[in-house]
């Protein structure tokens, strides 16, 4: 059990890199990874979209911080029909485009969002301080 999603660029192809993830994958948490990313100002999807996956990779892992919860491969190895949130598909400038494999009710919490990039963002300036220490 876990709150799954699959993120990946649009348009949705089975043979794209996509992001697993077993927790927060309602929409206020994607939305929020989704801003750190552009916050950053990370090369979007539109871009370059290998790099964009794994800088939003980074993100992710960021919040979560430790070996569970995330893994990268292409859709058709990832759990994108998963009970839960399905898969998202992002645009090119970091944005939901889309949804696969999802019927039900969307988590729209613009306070939880902005909560949770500021979490985000925090944790990455200890990473970065820590890291020039």
């Amino acid at each position: 059990m876990g709150n799954r999603a699959v993120i990946t660029t649009a348009p949705y192809k089975a043979s794209d890199v996509g992001i697993y993830i077993h927790w927060n994958g309602g929409r206020a948490s994607v939305e929020a990874f989704l801003e750190v990313a552009k916050t950053l100002e990370y090369r979007a999807p539109g871009e370059d979209r290998s790099y964009a996956i794994a800088r939003l990779t980074q993100v992710i892992a960021n919040y979560f911080v430790g070996g569970l919860s995330i893994g990268i491969d292409t859709c058709d190895r990832l759990d994108t029909d998963n009970g839960n949130n399905g898969t998202y598909l992002i645009g090119k400038d970091w944005e939901i485009v889309g949804r696969k494999f999802f019927d039900g009710e969307e988590e729209v919490d613009p306070a939880k969002t902005k909560e949770i990039v500021a979490e985000i963002l925090a944790k990455m300036g200890r990473l970065e301080k820590e890291k020039s220490e």
